[in-house]
């Protein structure tokens, strides 16, 4: 495999943050069954107060639990305030009808500064997906975070676990596109209209 390949790849999945604003409305947080990915949304509030954290409320196979009542339990151990930490509702199968979900239920008044917090070689994906769904009057951010299998930009390609991540979130993306692809067209049709002078 040419190093190029690797150079590009790794571009494309890994975000970094931008830091566009120092406290989001909302923080939407995808922390799969990595308990320890809580320890990084601890150290954020206190840094960087938000307003309101969400956690996909979904049965996790590997947990065996539901996320959401998981991690709130471990987040308000650590200082989070219970009444800010809110559940991610609606019927989903993928992350990504989790992110659509999350997108539809936020208050597009309130919520404007957003904060996507997940595994860093998510990041790409989030950010694609939420954006989709996203307002004008939104300002998407990612939060990069590495579980223990310290899958990041640097490492991904020097274990079969990291290629794996890396090569299924170009599946999961293009399986996005090609299942909204009507829908994304409208409404980039729209955008298209709207700017006309």
């Amino acid at each position: 495999m040419n190093q190029q390949f690797i150079e590009s790849l790794s571009d494309f999945i890994f975000l970094e943050r931008q830091h566009l604003y120092k406290e989001a409305d909302v923080v939407l947080y995808h922390p799969g069954h990595f308990p320890e990915l809580n320890n990084d949304i601890s150290r954020l509030y206190i840094d960087e107060p938000f307003k309101k954290i969400m956690i996909p409320n979904v049965h996790n196979g590997f947990l065996n639990q539901n996320e959401y009542h998981y991690h709130k339990n471990i987040l308000i151990d650590r200082g989070i305030p219970k009444d800010i930490i809110l559940p991610i509702e609606g019927e989903a199968y993928t992350a990504n009808d989790v992110i659509k979900n999350a997108m539809l239920q936020l208050n597009h008044k309130e919520d404007q500064k957003i904060l996507l917090a997940g595994k860093s070689f998510f990041c790409r994906r989030f950010f694609l997906i939420a954006s989709a769904y996203a307002e004008d009057n939104m300002l998407l951010d990612v939060l990069p975070i590495e579980d223990k299998r310290g899958i990041n930009k640097e490492s991904w390609f020097l274990s079969d676990v990291g290629t794996n991540r890396v090569l299924n979130e170009m599946k999961m993306i293009n399986e996005f596109l090609q299942k909204n692809n009507k829908e994304l067209l409208d409404s980039l049709s729209k955008q298209v209209i709207k700017n006309e002078p």
